[in-house]
Formats: C-alpha cells, sequence, structure tokens
C-alpha cells in the first residue's frame, strides 16, 4: 500500500512551466476520473493553484511509479514541448504525507506563512471527496493536515504580522489608531493595491471609507463590493482631505497626489488632529515633506517593507515549533499506515485460531452439557487471547524503517502457517 505525491511548484519550476501545467476544476475532476476509471490509481486528488499542481495518488497496479504519472499529466495537459519531468518533485509514503502536512500548515508558501493555501487545500479534497476519488488513505492524509493546520495556527504565531504591503499598511494604522471603526478613510486608487488595502481595512472593521479614482467607475465597483463606502471624484478629493484619519494613496503616477501646502491647509483646517498617510505607490505618490508637519505620520513602502522583514524574520523563528508539530502528526499518521499493512494478516491469524478452537469444540459438542460447553469456550476465548495477544502486539509495535513490516509480516505468517495475503490489501 502506496501513496505517491508529484508535481511542480514555485521551488522546482518557473511560473511559465507552473501556468502550462495548472488545471482548472472541471480538468481536475476529469483528470482524477480518468485515473481511477483507466485502472490507474484507487485513490487520487489534485491540489492546483497559482503556485503548485500536486497529484497525490494511492496506485492500483505496481506499474504506476512516480515517473509514470509525471508523463501522464504531461501528456494530458499536450505539454511535451515544455514541460519536462526535471520540473516535478517526488514524494512516497511518509514523504508524501510530510509534504501535504508542510504546505497545509503553510511553511512550503511562497510567502511564509499565508492562511489561503489551507482553504486550497480543503477545497482539493473536497472534489477528491465529491467524485468518490478519496478513499480510506487520503481521507485520513487530508484531515491529518487539516489537523497539523489547526495546530499551527492555534499553537504558534506563525500567521501573525503582515507580510504583505497593503496588509502591512493596514496593520500600521491599528497600532497608531486602535479602534478604526471610529475613524474617516480616503483611499486614492482602486488599483490592485487599492482594492487590497481596502479590504483589508474592511476587515479591520473600518466602515467609513471613501474611494477616489480617476476612472470613476472602477471606484465605484469597488465601493460597491465592500458595502459600506462612498466615492469622490477624483478632480475633487483635494477639497475634502481635512475630512479624513487615514488617507491611503496607490495611484501609477510620477507626479504626487498629495503635496505639502496642500497637507499644511488640511491640517489647519483639523486644527492638527492626527493623520496617517500610508503611501503605496512606486513611484511615491506623497511629497515626502509631508512628514515633517506636527501630527502628520507618513509610512511609505521602504517603511513598510522594514515591518514586512520583521514580520518575516518573526514567523522563521516560529519553523522549529511547526516542524515539532508535523513530526509528531508524521508518527501518527505512519503507525496508522502500518497498521493497515499488519491487519490482513492480524485477521488470518485470528482466523485461523478460531477456526481451530471452533473445530476442537465441535468435537465435544455432544459429549459435555450445554453449560459446560460455554464454559469451555470461555476458557478458550481467554487462552487465545493471551496467545496471540504479542504476535499481534509485535505487528503493530512501530518501527524504524519500512523494511520492518515485510520481515515482521513475513515471520509471523511462517511460524504460524498462513496463507499468502490478498496483494491488494498490501
Amino acid at each position: 500500500m502506496n501513496i505517491i505525491s508529484v508535481g511542480v511548484n514555485h521551488k522546482t519550476a518557473p511560473i511559465e512551466i507552473r501556468e502550462r501545467i495548472a488545471l482548472s476544476e472541471v480538468q481536475n475532476k476529469e483528470f482524477i476520473n480518468d485515473l481511477i476509471s483507466s485502472g490507474i490509481a484507487n485513490e487520487a486528488m489534485v491540489l492546483s493553484t497559482c503556485n503548485r499542481t500536486e497529484l497525490y495518488v494511492v496506485p492500483a497496479i505496481p506499474e504506476v511509479t512516480s515517473e509514470y504519472l509525471k508523463e501522464y499529466l504531461i501528456s494530458y495537459k499536450e505539454a511535451r514541448k515544455e514541460v519536462r519531468p526535471e520540473h516535478f518533485f517526488s514524494r512516497f509514503y511518509c514523504g508524501t504525507a510530510r509534504h501535504l502536512f508542510e504546505v497545509a500548515s503553510a511553511i512550503d508558501s511562497l510567502i511564509l506563512g499565508e492562511g489561503q493555501i489551507l482553504g486550497q487545500v480543503k477545497d482539493a479534497y473536497r472534489i477528491a471527496a465529491e467524485i468518490g476519488a478519496a478513499g480510506i488513505l487520503i481521507t485520513r492524509l487530508c484531515h491529518t493536515a487539516f489537523s497539523v493546520a489547526k495546530k499551527v495556527k492555534t499553537k504558534t504565531k506563525l500567521m501573525e504580522g503582515a507580510v504583505s504591503v497593503s496588509y502591512a499598511a493596514v496593520e500600521l494604522a491599528q497600532k497608531i489608531f486602535s479602534n478604526l471603526s471610529m475613524k474617516r478613510v480616503l483611499l486614492i486608487g482602486a488599483g490592485e493595491t487599492g482594492e487590497l488595502a481596502a479590504k483589508h481595512i474592511y476587515q479591520k472593521n473600518a466602515r467609513n471609507i471613501v474611494i477616489t479614482n480617476r476612472t470613476l467607475s472602477k471606484a465605484e465597483a469597488l465601493a460597491e463590493e465592500l458595502g459600506t463606502c462612498k466615492v469622490l471624484p477624483f478632480e475633487t478629493y483635494k477639497e475634502h482631505l481635512h475630512e479624513f484619519d487615514i488617507i491611503i494613496t496607490a495611484v501609477s503616477t510620477k507626479d504626487y497626489v498629495l503635496r505639502d501646502h496642500e497637507m499644511q491647509q488640511s491640517m489647519a483646517k483639523r486644527r492638527l488632529k492626527p493623520v496617517i498617510i500610508l503611501d503605496l505607490g512606486l513611484p511615491r505618490n506623497v511629497d515626502p515633506e509631508i512628514a515633517k508637519l506636527q501630527n502628520m505620520f507618513l509610512k511609505d513602502i521602504d517603511d513598510l517593507k522594514h515591518i514586512i522583514d520583521k514580520n518575516l524574520e518573526r514567523r522563521r523563528a516560529e519553523l522549529p515549533k511547526v516542524q515539532g508539530i508535523i513530526e509528531e502528526e508524521l508518527v501518527g499518521f505512519g503507525q496508522w499506515i502500518n497498521t493497515l499493512k499488519v491487519r490482513p494478516t492480524i485477521v488470518d491469524l485470528q482466523s485461523k485460531f478460531i477456526e481451530i478452537k471452533e473445530k476442537e469444540l465441535e468435537r465435544y459438542r455432544y459429549k459435555v452439557s450445554e453449560e459446560e460447553l460455554k464454559r469451555m469456550e470461555h476458557l478458550t476465548d481467554r487462552i487465545l487471547k493471551k496467545i496471540l495477544h504479542h504476535p499481534i502486539k509485535m505487528l503493530k509495535a512501530p518501527i524504524d524503517t519500512a523494511d520492518t513490516i515485510p520481515s515482521r509480516v513475513n515471520l509471523v505468517r511462517n511460524i504460524f502457517d498462513l496463507e499468502e495475503p490478498n496483494q491488494s490489501l498490501q
């Protein structure tokens, strides 16, 4: 019984290769169904995101190796010209489990500790389960991975602290103004960075958000998506600067969208009430002279990068704790796998002794009373339990290497003269 994982990710292949081998949800289902119906796999799951496409397969026949699966996926995607087996990684047995545990706990992510990957692993399992491709092995593997991720989240600080510019900006705003729900926010620019910042600050309970953008329809679309936002025409936002406690700029421009004299006038109208300006633009959107104004907190990308670097350093310091959790779960998963491998031998051993017991008792069925027969049956059950206790305990005991399992199984089968087990159970 084996479980193989192969795939490409941000560590093994450049983005153009990852794009070429990626599977949509429809392709994911089609590919898994093909593996199962073709008799290639007993179980299968595909995890496909922007940074990885990985197969988790329980082979149905010995010919299905990691190289076989790599070639099968390349062929399915008609990508032989661009993609080679060297772009893939391969894992087996507990190596597969370790890899998925590291993926689910976000220590294998492009951004260390990013939380999105766990939901993507759950989606991959859901798809496999819905089409009947997640059997006992993949189900146990995935649920153990979910348990690892939960422990990492609750018992470590791996996912704490911002590691993106937009999130770092919002985190900084929350440190200065602890209660964002009472603050007025102006977002200048509704592109990707501005949108992320708006969504992050909304998640931190800011509800009084005003958006301005050169293309008004884009500002309106973002405002509608968030549900509590208003918009300002780009030509008039400077007339309202004094109304805002937090100003976030994320505009692609060579000119400053906020200048020193404009903010001086704004601060005068505000009677010097503190203002945070978060400049997420590159080139910078805000005149750096503004930082010299009283009660003005101006932070640009370099300032935020310093915060991100410190947070990443803190996350990296949590890696030994995460690896400890993974090792603990890996031992349990490995022992469970070993139990599956020895289970047929345990069943055969118990069945043989029960058969002997029943044959011997049958010889006395009509020689003793029914009450005496029941006492004999009870006595033989206790004797069998004691006789079988040690060999079963030995079969289930933790092992150092996978090679120990066949040797133990063969030893027990030879000693007790058991027939060869069904190979599909091995």
